[in-house]
């Protein structure tokens, strides 16, 4: 009890309280024996209680090792700044359980508990529809009339794919749309949707909001190249909204590392934008790839759909608008997402914010139809939980990505969650959505030398004084350990540091 970690302490003695009190108020006397040592009922049965509440407890052992104290000591880190839990899957007392017990912010490991319970819920081979609409009469390859496009919420139409489905078009016959693009977004309320940002940087591709109508994540890639004497500015995907201005100078000399001082000035009007370039690079530097969302979303959609269509040889006489197709237009072409199993690895390998929007989204319009909210979706996600008998304490999803300064979580609930999954259906595509720790995804440059090749998954998170890691850690006697640490203290840098929760897990693997 006195080891116990704090606040546990209280709620170990109100279990013992609980069991022992009926104990003794029982009259009767009978002595028993326990190791050739007389005991009187009450006695033995109270000490019984006592074992049980203990054994009971997922905390009372939680004490944090010395060389972990030691190391949050060592960085100047707050021992009550951190939650740690580590565990053996499937066993019944962790190995580790600091603070577990503490909400905190859990950065983008929030994702996990969106994927999860997407995979359950949906399984992996769901797909979402993207479909068009012909408002009018195609003859000849002419449509007279216009376009609808109407989004499902596929959070991974990315560029390659928008091309394929334009491709498509034009095989069954569409050449000329003699009327205007519309694009039909209204299966998610955006009027509901939080488009403020955590830093102030509208522009930057991780702070783009959810859509029913995601294409390419409404980004472009700015792409600054040395050409001769002079440096050259391009933009990809090219969109007929778009005018580029290419204001940057040379800056004369060797590279350095100097490879900022790019600057970008945005005026959107109602049908285009314009983004001057401007600032000083060195040609030494090579080229250099700024990916920003600098288009309004349907200025994004309208503007790619054109380049592209006429690229292909097809032409558009009018413009774009929002609207929905009309009970009498002709359904055209659905085009299928990639599958669920894909865009859940997408999502936890390089910690997609959209990407994690859209799909609880989707959760809520595959339980309510249209115009749904967040808050619907995090709804679908409760009562996910409660089927499982999962008790996530102190949740607070907000937008099941993780981007928010509200989210809330607690290192036990978390690992909870992970054991589910871990003896889910869906483990194998879970698993293997998370990022290989030192290898690949968000992880690739973190915890390089603390585990053989493979044998650790773990979904980073990180915000300005957030840091947090949650997965799952196999050892060399074959045994899987589910890991979370949650760190939010004021000294966690802008820069990605990940050393505490290195120290960590570099720990579990020299314990076994």
């Amino acid at each position: 009890f006195v080891q116990a970690e704090d606040g546990i302490r209280d709620k170990l003695v109100t279990g013992v309280q609980t069991c022992a009190l009926p104990i003794l108020r029982e009259k009767n006397k009978t002595l028993v024996t326990m190791k050739n040592n007389p005991m009187s009922f009450r006695a033995a049965a109270l000490l019984v209680c006592m074992i049980s509440v203990l054994a009971t407890s997922s905390t009372a052992h939680a004490i944090l090792p010395d060389q972990l104290a030691n190391l949050l000591k060592k960085k100047g880190i707050p021992s009550s700044s951190v939650s740690i839990l580590i565990k053996e899957a499937g066993a019944s007392m962790p190995l580790v359980s600091h603070l577990a017990d503490t909400p905190r912010n859990p950065a983008s490991t929030m994702k996990l508990l969106t994927t999860i319970a997407a995979l359950d819920l949906l399984g992996p081979s769901y797909q979402w529809e993207t479909k068009t609409y012909l408002s009018g009469t195609l003859k000849a390859g002419t449509l007279k009339g216009d376009l609808v496009l109407k989004g499902s919420g596929d959070p991974w139409f990315v560029i390659e794919r928008f091309w394929k489905l334009l491709k498509n078009l034009q095989a069954q016959g569409l050449k000329r749309i003699d009327g205007d693009l519309v694009v039909d977004d209204h299966l998610f309320d955006q009027s509901a949707i939080d488009t403020q940002t955590l830093d102030g940087r509208i522009f930057r591709a991780y702070n783009t909001p959810p859509s029913a109508a995601l294409i390419n994540f409404s980004a472009t890639r700015i792409v600054i190249r040395p050409a001769l004497n002079r440096l050259t500015v391009r933009a990809e995907p090219p969109a007929s909204t778009l005018q580029i201005k290419n204001k940057v100078r040379v800056l004369p000399g060797a590279c350095n590392g100097r490879n900022g001082g790019i600057t970008l000035d945005v005026t959107a009007h109602s049908n285009r934008t314009e983004v001057t370039v401007g600032g000083q690079y060195p040609p030494t530097c090579g080229e250099i790839v700024l990916v920003r969302s600098v288009l309004p979303h349907h200025q994004y959609i309208y503007g790619v759909f054109r380049h592209l269509w006429e690229e292909m040889g097809g032409s558009l006489t009018g413009t774009f608008r929002t609207g929905t197709a009309a009970p009498g237009d002709t359904e055209f072409l659905n085009f299928p997402s990639v599958p669920l199993g894909q865009i859940v690895t997408y999502i936890n390998k390089f910690s997609n914010n959209v990407m994690s929007r859209n799909l609880l989204l989707t959760l809520a319009a595959e339980h309510n139809g249209a115009s749904v909210k967040p808050e619907q979706g995090v709804a679908v996600v409760q009562r996910w939980l409660n089927t499982q008998g999962l008790k996530l304490g102190a949740l607070n999803m907000v937008n099941g990505a993780g981007l928010s300064r509200h989210a809330r979580l607690t290192a036990r609930g978390l690992a909870d969650l992970l054991e589910h999954a871990h003896y889910s259906t869906f483990a194998s595509e879970f698993k293997a959505s998370l990022p290989l720790a030192g290898y690949d995804g968000s992880a690739r440059r973190y915890f390089r030398d603390v585990a053989t090749k493979g044998k650790l998954r773990l979904k980073t998170g990180r915000l300005k004084h957030v840091r947090a890691i949650a997965g799952f850690a196999e050892t060399p006697d074959n045994k899987t350990w589910i890991v979370v640490i949650l760190q939010n203290h004021s000294s966690t840098k802008l820069t990605p540091d990940y050393s505490v929760h290195e120290g960590v897990i570099d720990w579990l693997y020299s314990q076994r």
